[in-house]
């Protein structure tokens, strides 16, 4: 993260997401899909002879496609490094603020200060009217709520730099840490959160001496530190795999021998285990609470990027037992 104003170190800076860009070969298509699988609306779009933006909303969740048009263009740059992928995690301040820092590997934060009930636009990005964007009910539904947390992974060695960095000029804590071991693999975890809350993101390294595993195939293939995935929240995580899945939406898989005895192991569950069985959604359990989480196969050529669903219930941390899960899952999917 790079330098910035001295005032940054004076205070925390309480922020929230305002919008993600992914920069992308293809806006229009790309939106296409969120809209199509995950029941996005768009909002905004541009076109200028640098770059074609398109703008899609659900609830609290702003996606900004970005493509660029020049070979110099940032999303140019961008994508030739590392493919479609998240550049930017734009923060909503209070006080209009031009500052760009860097966070890790390629990706940025931006700050955005926006009048609340207002038409949401950025330059170059203009309102699109609900005239031009009414269509037939989104297969998907509406389910997302918010960004819950973005999942990154930095290279070995990288990890502390980065908290600091966000602990010195955010003012921004940790609030969970835990090493996680799969087999040979192991790789350390610190989460860094806004004052609020409302930013979380899950910090991810390898861990010096174990084998090497999917943080470092993710490092390789992305070709450095970036955004592995991001998890939108949900209410209902069975009704919305449902729809997600009719709509196109395609998950990992959870083995059968995962929910024997499923309730023995972590008591009595919000939803039934036979619709946990169904659609492979995993369950945790914290000291707060229940959390139910779900992970979609990646549609990414290098096979990096890729979404998760959440549902919490009253849970605060992140599932650690689902992450080798995951790990599973994915293994399983690359060697399909």
């Amino acid at each position: 993260m790079s330098s910035a104003p001295q005032t940054r170190n004076q205070h925390a800076v309480d922020a929230g997401i305002d919008h993600i860009t992914l920069s992308v070969g293809d806006a229009r298509a790309r939106a296409a899909e969120f809209v199509d699988r995950y029941g996005f609306e768009v909002i905004a779009a541009g076109d200028t002879p640098e770059f074609t933006a398109v703008a899609v909303r659900q609830r609290d969740v702003v996606l900004v496609l970005l493509e660029g048009r020049t070979d110099d263009h940032p999303a140019t740059l961008f994508t030739t490094r590392h493919g479609d992928g998240v550049s930017d995690i734009a923060l909503l301040v209070d006080e209009p603020d031009h500052t760009v820092l860097e966070a890790f590997g390629d990706v940025t934060h931006t700050f955005v200060s926006r009048p609340a009930g207002g038409p949401w636009s950025l330059p170059g990005i203009a309102p699109v009217s609900t005239e031009e964007t009414t269509g037939p009910p989104a297969p998907a539904g509406r389910h997302l709520l918010c960004v819950d947390h973005i999942a990154v992974c930095v290279e070995n060695g990288e990890l502390e730099r980065t908290v600091e960095s966000y602990r010195r000029v955010l003012g921004w804590q940790v609030v969970f840490e835990e090493d996680i071991h799969v087999g040979a693999q192991a790789m350390q975890s610190k989460v860094v959160q806004s004052p609020s809350g409302r930013v979380t993101l899950t910090l991810l390294q390898p861990m010096s001496g174990a084998a090497p595993g999917q943080i470092d195939d993710f490092l390789k293939k992305h070709g450095g530190s970036g955004v592995q995935h991001l998890a939108f929240a949900v209410p209902n995580i069975v009704d919305a795999v449902a729809d997600l899945g009719t709509a196109g939406v395609r998950f990992l898989s959870t083995p059968d021998t995962y929910y024997e005895n499923l309730e023995q192991r972590h008591g009595s569950s919000g939803h039934p285990v036979s619709e946990l069985r169904e659609h492979s959604v995993l369950v945790d359990r914290d000291h707060d609470g229940e959390l139910f989480q779900i992970f979609t196969r990646s549609e990414h050529p290098r096979r990096t990027l890729f979404m998760e669903i959440i549902e919490r219930r009253g849970a605060t941390t992140f599932g650690s037992n689902n992450i080798r899960k995951l790990y599973e899952a994915v293994e399983r999917q690359d060697r399909a």
